[in-house]
């Protein structure tokens, strides 16, 4: 049995004929996939991949991506997708980290050194279908991937997450989304974001289709959501923030729009819904493999400021310090390698660190995103690993980054900047030292230089005053 029947509930009837992807090259039916899956691995396994081998992939959104993903999964190795907008020192602290046996890499990024052993997977010329592999036991509660995200030690924190979880949390999700073979979702969040893997793992469980765009400029998702009509779709804010602006109306079919991704702002939303963007809010992180509440646009019009409602059998509570606490079936077995899980898992709860309430409805309100932690465009960005960067310049005394919210990006990167004793710097010319050491989105978009750094009695950054500075910025 192959590992898309696998990972389907009984009652799902698995529909070989039905398209499961369609790209730039044309579509690919379930069918077809099984047997690309089927060559792949066997390639795989040909080249040395083993069960248990911990493999890094770095592709972009592609078919390509999803028959290497599915095939590691047959072999029963360990994929783990790279964000592929990171510099190549930034990949190789992560190669070192995880010390994989190898990285697949697509045509695309055939020139981007990798520590470590690498391989293209040749998709023109696949073996046959009559070669074997040693398909291991397949368990729900082993380990299906890893994705990486920000924390606040400044270190690599790795989300392990078991298939279980992605199983429970396109079951739960199915409760509000009511997918059928009949859907088509649109691939507009990347696949090594949760967001975006969770677009195939969902599709994959109910049979829906996968229309794959040229590219996530919304030129490109524009252009396949007019061609392909796509039933579902998940945005973040700068992005339906364009589709706004471009007075750009969403067809008929496109029932649902999940909107998550950090901060998003109530004027925007409702000026969405106005336009027939059906809006549905949600909240969640990789850690909980994708979202754990919910409300459909009808209930965003009413509490745009709201993140919706834990969907059952999810619980949220809160702290007495307001921390968001979450138990669920899809949270996550625990970081690799990180001494965080004590702190983060205590008792099957998952403490978020985020800030927030719950109304008299149940509806929840998520105050604070990770004091430290900025997300913008859906990206997510450690602000110490900016703020180390920022003071290796041998002008710059102190630093302090923070997320100013945006109506564009959600949040824009923002550095308060004190300077050595008559040093003089500019904006830009902080900038351009910082182009080869920081991904472009990490880079600061707003900078203010100041005389000293607000700070408490005992020392501790004053954030908020920071916010305050920088907020006076246009």
């Amino acid at each position: 049995m192959n590992i898309l029947e696998l990972i389907r509930p009984g009652e799902i009837k698995f529909n070989r004929d039905s398209i499961a992807v369609l790209h730039k090259n044309g579509e690919i039916s379930y069918s077809e996939l099984n047997s690309l899956v089927s060559k792949t691995s066997l390639s795989l396994y040909e080249k040395g991949i083993k069960e248990n081998d911990i493999i890094t992939l770095l592709f972009e959104n592609s078919l390509e991506f999803i028959a290497a993903f599915i095939s590691l999964w047959q072999i029963g190795a360990l994929p783990v997708p790279f964000n592929s907008k990171l510099l190549e020192k930034d990949l190789n602290e992560q190669v070192k980290f995880l010390n994989p046996k190898f990285t697949i890499k697509s045509k695309k990024f055939q020139n981007v050194s990798i520590t470590g052993k690498s391989i293209l997977i040749p998709f023109d010329d696949l073996p046959g279908n009559d070669g074997k592999i040693i398909q291991p036991d397949f368990s729900e509660e082993k380990t299906a991937l890893i994705l990486f995200t920000s924390g606040s030690s400044g270190k690599p924190k790795a989300v392990m997450l078991s298939f279980e979880n992605l199983i429970q949390s396109a079951v739960i999700g199915n409760k509000v989304l009511n997918q059928t073979s009949e859907d088509k979702w649109l691939a507009s969040l990347p696949f090594y974001h949760i967001g975006g893997f969770l677009i195939i793992f969902r599709a994959l469980m109910f049979g829906a289709s996968i229309i794959i765009p040229d590219s996530l400029s919304n030129d490109d998702l524009s252009e396949s959501i007019n061609k392909h009509k796509p039933t579902l779709a998940s945005l973040v804010s700068n992005q339906l923030k364009k589709f706004v602006d471009e007075n750009f109306i969403p067809p008929k079919e496109l029932r649902m729009v999940l909107l998550g991704g950090g901060f998003s702002d109530k004027e925007l939303i409702l000026k969405a819904i106005d336009k027939g963007w059906k809006i549905a809010k949600v909240y969640g992180s990789t850690e909980t493999s994708s979202f754990i509440s919910f409300m459909n646009y009808e209930d965003v019009k009413k509490k745009p400021e709201a993140s919706g409602r834990a969907i059952s059998p999810n619980k949220i509570t809160m702290t007495y310090k307001g921390e968001i606490v979450v138990q669920s079936p899809a949270v996550m077995k625990g970081y690799f390698n990180n001494e965080e899980n004590s702190s983060k898992l205590k008792n099957n709860f998952y403490y978020t660190g985020d800030v927030g309430r719950l109304d008299d409805e149940g509806y929840l309100f998520v105050e604070t995103k990770r004091s430290d932690l900025i997300i913008s465009g859906g990206e997510n960005i450690n602000p110490i690993e900016v703020e180390n960067e920022i003071l290796f310049h041998p002008k710059i005394d102190e630093v302090c980054v923070i997320g100013i919210e945006d109506n564009k990006w959600g949040q824009i990167v923002s550095a308060a900047v004190v300077l050595k004793e008559n040093n003089i710097l500019s904006e830009n010319e902080l900038k351009d030292f910082l182009k080869d050491k920081l991904t472009s989105f990490k880079i600061p978009k707003r900078i203010k230089f100041v005389n000293q750094i607000p700070k408490s009695v005992l020392g501790k950054v004053q954030r908020e005053m920071v916010r305050a500075l920088l907020k006076d910025l246009s």
